[in-house]
């Protein structure tokens, strides 16, 4: 399909918002109007419809469907939304939206996409690929949140919502089996209320072989075995206390993911020439396997106050990773070992209100420090290139404010909001290496910065409103961890972001359609941005801030019922990134010290990107029959700025075809039944995931193939 094509396609279905409303319930007499979402993006509950922020959320019924239980299976659902695994740990993931993201992951540099499980920020994208147990609710927020949500949110915000314990008593169980041996067996139990509390347990394994076979030593590569619980405690004190526990953990073990060749001739001699195949091959070659662990608590108390209702969430978190990854096809060449360590703390404390009719306000104080270990080294060929060890601590702490008026005299129809956030951060590392000369290196730098925001609210009718905001963010500074001792400091400085942004949100013909739209321009400064700096050695990178960048882009969110039970969904994102200047820091080229912007592209910011799936639900005698299809797109884009012989990347267009059939609510005396069959790539798309160059010699890795399988659920 052409460019053109794509996007007449997409522009034919008004594209938007794969999960943003769920239709109301299937049924006979209620199916042809569109239910109400409530939202929590701007730390109050609201309607989707009438917060003005471009935002996905998908409901738990919908990560049911598409089988969602971490961040990185809701990838191709969310356009303008980018998100691959990192290579050296597949359980990290790269974020970037709207073209904003950055495409390393260490312990001193932040992502610039912030990610929040019940409102607790996740420092490191280390494990962002654990599954979380019992998920309500995904909030997908595009755009710089500098107020509400604050530092490194340059991009956007995610927020993952999990479940709360409910007040009546149950028992879930579902099992599932699938093809290349994948099983999932997931327990939910609910204690109901007993008095004033109520809890909810919450335990997950599955397990699935790799699909690329290694017939030497060892598991097969991208082989997985997962395990998640939960543990979560609601005491309601009185009327106006409740007090909220939970207890977390996540494990993921097996080998990394496999890096084939695909142009090139390896300088690795046990590589044989001409090998490139597809990505569901198998390879001789020895495969070590990875580790990673997560677990956190947090502490939430709520007070409802004269001043409104006075909120404390507290939360500590840790992890560790142990990883191998092997970037010259599956033999001793090329090799990453990484140990990570990390420890967080965090204190907010919010106030969320009204003053009357006209005012509400949400105020807030933050709190953040975190402690990290970070060893890694590389070998070729078993020689070893670097031994280093990185101990690091930030710190971060932050006072907010937010402030609506509505007035009456205009029939509450307009709001205009006001807000912005001081953030000091704080950051120190030590770095050693047995490799390079100049012994320990200590270094330490601190930031600030004001995040003003503006928005304008205006509701024509009680169905349509647009609104216009204008929203600042930033991101801390760090150091550079990957490079020589001399390269470790100075540091790279903060990176800052200004968004200009109109939006419309609205209903038609009585509910039964939805249709967003947001378009955008930002304006990108001291951006940081990767760059390898010695082709003979790759492990050699440093981020540097290049220079500047504009980008420009619209999303447009449609949802409609065609008939009673059917139902389109839609979403399209458009990304225009161009760089403004760009310095090149690389001081093996001829280039070196020039402005190359150019010559640059913006990765990861595809041009298009779509998705359009239908739902269909109709009571029958036995049960209730479901059936979802859907289908994403993403234009071709490029992992680095650059794209030479010296490093980068460039990833096809692809298209992913997902369907899922279910018969639910079947009674069995008692026992609720559902019966599901979902597909997930159907039509065996091949797409590579990432790549790496080693010189002139390339190796990738590719996505799943298609899979397949059943889900049995009972509840009692």
């Amino acid at each position: 399909m052409t460019n053109l094509g794509k996007t007449a396609l997409a522009l034919a279905i008004a594209a938007s918002c794969s999960a943003s409303i769920t239709y109301a319930q299937g049924v006979e007499g209620k199916a042809l109007s569109l239910e109400e979402v409530l939202v929590t993006a701007e730390k109050r509950e609201e309607s989707l419809q009438e917060t003005p922020i471009s935002i996905l959320a998908f409901s738990a019924e919908k990560l049911a469907r598409f089988g969602v239980t971490d961040l990185g299976d809701i990838s191709g659902l969310a356009p303008n939304v980018e998100i691959t695994p990192f290579p050296i740990s597949r359980s990290s993931l790269i974020v970037f939206m709207r073209g904003v993201g950055n495409n390393d992951s260490q312990s001193t540099q932040d992502p610039a996409v912030g990610v929040y499980i019940d409102g607790i920020y996740m420092a490191r994208s280390i494990g962002l690929t654990s599954d979380v147990a019992d998920l309500e609710r995904i909030e997908v927020l595009r755009g710089p949140q500098g107020t509400l949500y604050g530092r490194n949110t340059t991009g956007g915000a995610i927020n993952l919502i999990t479940a709360k314990p409910s007040d009546e008593a149950g028992i879930s169980q579902t099992v599932s089996r699938g093809n290349r041996g994948y099983w999932k067996s997931l327990t939910k139990l609910e204690s109901g209320k007993i008095g004033d509390v109520a809890a909810k347990l919450t335990f997950m394994r599955s397990a699935h072989d790799g699909w690329v076979k290694n017939t030497g030593p060892g598991r097969n590569f991208g082989e997985e075995d997962k395990t998640a619980g939960r543990f979560a405690l609601r005491w309601d004190v009185n009327d106006a206390v409740s007090v909220d526990y939970a207890y977390d953990f996540s494990e993921i073990d097996g080998p990394q993911h496999f890096y084939q060749p695909i142009s090139g001739t390896s300088p690795n001699p046990a590589v044989p020439a001409n090998s490139s195949r597809n990505g569901s091959g198998q390879w001789f070659g020895g495969v070590e396997p990875s580790e990673t662990e997560i677990s956190g608590h947090s502490l939430i108390i709520s007070a409802e106050t004269s001043l409104g209702v006075l909120k404390s969430i507290t939360a500590y978190r840790e992890l560790n990773e142990v990883t191998v990854q092997d970037y010259d096809a599956g033999t001793p060449g090329f090799r990453v070992n990484v140990d990570v360590d990390q420890e967080q703390i965090s204190q907010e404390f919010q106030l969320v209100g009204d003053y009357g009719s006209d005012i509400n306000y949400v105020a807030g104080l933050y709190y953040f420090r975190e402690t990290g270990n970070e060893m890694e080294s590389d070998t070729f060929g078993g020689f070893p290139l670097e031994n280093r060890q990185i101990i690091s601590e930030s710190e971060a702490q932050a006072i907010y404010g937010q402030i609506t008026w509505s007035p009456e005299s205009l029939d509450h129809r307009l709001d205009l909001t006001l807000g912005g956030r001081y953030t000091a951060d704080d950051r120190s590392a030590d770095k050693s290496s047995i490799t390079f000369v100049g012994g320990p290196q200590s270094a330490s730098e601190s930031w600030s910065n004001f995040n003003p925001s503006i928005t304008l609210d205006y509701a024509w009718t009680d169905s349509i409103s647009t609104y216009g905001k204008i929203v600042s963010a930033y991101k801390s500074g760090g150091f550079n961890v990957r490079s020589t001792e001399a390269g470790f400091q100075p540091p790279f400085d903060e990176e800052n972001i200004m968004s200009y942004e109109l939006g419309l949100k609205s209903t038609w013909l009585d509910r039964r359609i939805s249709f967003n739209a947001a378009a955008f321009h930002a304006e990108y400064k001291d951006m940081q941005l990767q760059q390898i700096t010695n082709n003979a050695t790759i492990f050699l990178t440093d981020v540097f801030n290049v220079g500047e960048a504009e980008i420009d882009g619209f999303e447009f969110d449609l949802m409609a019922v065609l008939v009673e039970g059917l139902t389109l969904q839609a979403s399209y994102g458009y990304t225009d990134a161009d760089f403004v200047e760009y310095i090149d820091q690389r001081p093996s080229q001829p280039t070196f010290g020039q402005d190359v912007s150019d010559g640059a592209v913006m990765p990861y910011a595809p041009e298009q990107s779509f998705t359009v799936g239908l739902d269909y639900e109709k009571s029958l005698r036995i049960g209730v029959l479901q059936a979802s299809v859907d289908y994403s797109w993403r234009d071709e884009r490029y992992g680095t700025a650059f794209n030479d012989d010296l490093e980068g990347f460039f990833l096809d267009d692809n298209g992913i075809v997902n369907a899922r059939l279910a018969l639910s609510e079947i009674d069995l005396g008692g026992v609720n039944l559902e019966v599901a069959a979902w597909g997930r790539n159907l039509d065996s798309e091949e797409y590579k995931v990432h790549s790496i160059s080693l010189g002139t010699y390339r190796s990738a890795y590719f996505g799943e193939p298609k899979s397949y399988g059943i889900d049995l659920t009972l509840r009692f």
